[in-house]
């Protein structure tokens, strides 16, 4: 037989588990339409005339350029929200030895526009981005 204290015990360890659960669907749903998703991208620095060609990858909550893993940039958690305009995205990564990034973009119709802003160590002034893309398909 289960005394009060027993079953008030129950009760918070199942209440606990609810709220856990319930934050991790919240935490999901942070990552709206970009989860699962890839684009093929040209970035182009402010003040080049040649764009360098790039793949952002969206997977599980995480963002990685396909070039920036060559400056030491892993995988970075992004934060997304739906918008009038598609969805909004914004990304703040850290390489191990060159600096940190961000990202910020919109997606919508399978197209990617954004900028990024490198702050690297080795320079006085950040490097700036003009992106843009379509959505890869398989």
């Amino acid at each position: 037989m289960i005394n009060y204290g027993q079953h008030r015990t129950f009760l918070r360890g199942l209440l606990l588990l609810a709220l856990c659960l319930g934050m991790a669907a919240l935490a999901q749903a942070g990552s709206p339409g970009l989860d699962g998703r890839a684009f093929d991208v040209e970035m182009l620095p402010a003040g080049a005339d040649e764009p360098i060609a790039n793949t952002l990858t969206f997977h599980e909550g995480t963002f990685l350029s396909a070039i920036c893993v060559n400056h030491d940039f892993p995988q970075a958690s992004y934060k997304a929200t739906e918008s009038g305009d598609g969805t909004d995205f914004e990304v703040h990564a850290k390489s191990y030895s060159k600096g940190h990034m961000l990202w910020e973009g919109t997606v919508k119709d399978g197209q990617l526009q954004a900028t990024a802003v490198w702050h690297r160590p080795d320079r006085d002034e950040p490097v700036r981005f003009s992106i843009s893309g379509k959505e890869k398909t398989h």
